[in-house]
């Protein structure tokens, strides 16, 4: 698919901070994490057009809400449709305790370990810059101290944020 306008600028951009955050190297392959919704949804069509061929996708689904299985099936559908490997993750156990930490925590075991078994050295997310403020302005909330008002890494390990600086008006 050829890209144009905006579409070519964000692709552009997505190389640009991928090779910022792990190097330029054209081997290097990429799981990207999609949750089904527009940020991720961007993030998998983006990296499928700008790093083709060195990309697959997974999909968490926590056995929280009803519609979660509908949502993997979709990205699966749609991967499918354009060639691109995917899995749906589910923990073994239930999400328990404090819900949206268990859940988080679940969910990065879960695609490091997919990616390790994939041999994907780096799992890109679709934070943009929306999800930093809000980080921001919660942690700022919670009375975090200059040291907690970090916000969302852009590299933390394996785990690679290359959207955060678009906005999620604009990757919708």
């Amino acid at each position: 698919m050829q890209l144009t306008g905006d579409s070519a600028a964000f692709q552009t951009r997505l190389v640009d901070a991928t090779s910022a955050l792990v190097g330029d190297d054209p081997a290097i392959r990429f799981g990207i994490a999609v949750s089904g919704g527009p940020d991720s949804l961007a993030l998998l069509l983006l990296a499928h057009d700008a790093l083709p061929g060195r990309i697959a996708a997974a999909t968490v689904d926590h056995g929280l809400r009803p519609e979660a299985a509908e949502e993997a099936a979709f990205v699966s559908a749609l991967c499918s449709l354009r060639g691109i490997p995917h899995t749906t993750l589910r923990p073994p156990q239930p999400i328990a305790g404090n819900v949206q930490s268990a859940a988080r925590a679940a969910r990065y075991r879960l695609l490091v370990q997919w990616a390790e078994e994939q041999a994907l050295p780096f799992i890109a997310t679709a934070h943009h810059a929306d999800d930093q403020l809000e980080t921001l302005l919660m942690r700022l909330a919670r009375g975090s101290g200059v040291a907690g008002l970090s916000g969302i890494r852009r590299r933390n390990g394996s785990i690679v944020r290359p959207l955060l600086e678009f906005t999620k008006d604009r990757l919708v």
